[in-house]
């Protein structure tokens, strides 16, 4: 052990600390270096090492002296990694004590229906906004709206063949959106990445704690029904698409 640190160690390794506190995501665009922020969204996740998102809610009103310091990160972020023009997905952890840290950044729009939770709370087209960045125009980022959006997707309790399904939400008032991505008969995992999630669906309205409320009572009704499958049995189940993964 004591030779392996005094040679350095393996460069192949790379360690981090561990950030304690919440997850949240800011979804920001760049127009000639300078960047406005678009929303804070805060993320559920699982436990253990993989911490898979199981849900995204926005927009998130942090106490002022947080959001400033939040801001003042991911811009540091986005002017690091050299985004003039463009999107980013600035993935941050908030401690207790206020104190943040930037985990991850991606320069690009968020996936996970961030966008259309945007869209539908916030009334902002983030594509099209998007788009105009990329053409010299001035983007529409003013909201139109003042409301609350929230998706959760929906995840095996355990690894086998998916036998059935039932109590998936359907479109209607204040859920615009759901999409079901795994297939009867089909293998399912338990939670190790985001593309082990097997749908998602999203609702909107405009108190926050009634969304939340309401989204949790449709979560709790879907039921789904997971057979294990013999190591080395007879058969084959087909794998989950992935070609699907939510946008």
């Amino acid at each position: 052990m004591a030779d392996m640190y005094q040679s350095g160690g393996d460069p192949r390794v790379l360690v981090q600390a561990y950030a304690a506190g919440t997850e949240y995501s800011v979804e920001s665009l760049t127009q000639d270096g300078t960047t406005a922020h678009l929303a804070v969204t805060r993320k559920q996740v699982t436990g253990g090492p993989n911490r898979v998102e199981t849900g995204h809610s926005l927009p998130v009103h942090l106490p002022p002296a947080v959001e400033a310091a939040v801001y003042r990160e991911v811009e540091a972020a986005v002017r690091a990694v050299g985004i003039r023009h463009g999107a980013s997905h600035t993935e941050i952890i908030v401690a207790a004590d206020g104190r943040c840290e930037v985990i991850e950044i991606g320069a690009r729009l968020a996936a996970g229906h961030i966008g259309v939770l945007i869209q539908h709370a916030l009334g902002i087209d983030v594509w099209a906004a998007l788009l105009d960045v990329a053409l010299a125009c001035q983007p529409a980022l003013a909201p139109t709206a003042r409301g609350y959006a929230t998706v959760r997707f929906l995840t095996s309790p355990r690894a086998g063949r998916l036998t059935s399904l039932s109590g998936f939400p359907k479109t209607g008032p204040g859920v615009p959106f759901v999409r079901w991505r795994a297939a009867i008969g089909g293998a399912v995992h338990e939670p190790g990445a985001n593309s082990h999630r097997l749908g998602s669906f999203v609702v909107t309205g405009p108190d926050a704690a009634e969304v939340e409320e309401r989204a949790d009572a449709l979560l709790r009704q879907v039921r789904i029904r997971v057979e294990p499958v013999p190591e080395n049995g007879p058969g084959q189940v087909r794998p989950v698409s992935t070609s699907a993964i939510a946008p």
